[in-house]
């Protein structure tokens, strides 16, 4: 059976920083590094969360959480817009 940081992230999630999250261990790396605010956000958490996944509904759910926390600190580098097909 698969650690839980092996679990695959997809699409993968382009940071700001240039950092490339395609793991639940990216995930888990990321969130060790970033500093901790108390009462700002909730990192050590999320991070707790992923840590003690069991099983794929868990690990799914994590990487949900993960992703808001993420997203509320602007973290995500937003994918570029796709230009609508040209006519013939």
């Amino acid at each position: 059976m698969a650690q839980t940081s092996e679990y695959l992230i997809h699409p993968a999630l382009q940071l700001r920083d240039g950092r490339t999250i395609r793991s639940l261990g990216d995930a888990m790396r990321l969130l060790r590094d970033h500093q901790s605010r108390p009462g700002i956000d909730n990192r050590d958490e999320v991070l707790h969360r992923l840590e003690r996944a069991e099983t794929d509904e868990q690990r799914r759910q994590a990487a949900a959480v993960f992703f808001v926390w993420a997203k509320e600190l602007d973290l995500i580098n937003p994918r570029p817009k796709t230009a609508p097909p040209k006519a013939p």
